[in-house]
């Protein structure tokens, strides 16, 4: 069963979606419906590991205890 939605995108990007659905001669429903899977699909997850993989790639200085510390820290806080 399908579900109408209402939402609100930015209109350079409304306007991209609906090319895309034009030149696949399907409807924007059908790309709306297929970039959502995708995203859940994905876990949600990808911008953490980004993040952390970032972090850790630059040498902070820090040592492994002084960072445990700081996780810690932000651990309690949530």
């Amino acid at each position: 069963m399908k579900r109408k939605i209402g939402t609100i995108v930015d209109e350079n990007l409304f306007a991209s979606v609906k090319e895309r659905a034009a030149r696949e001669h399907r409807p924007l429903a059908d790309i709306v419906q297929d970039a959502l899977q995708t995203y859940l699909e994905r876990g949600g997850r990808t911008d953490t590991l980004r993040a952390c993989e970032l972090f850790c790639s630059h040498r902070s200085g820090l040592a492994l205890a002084e960072i445990d510390a700081i996780l810690q820290e932000d651990m309690n806080a949530l």
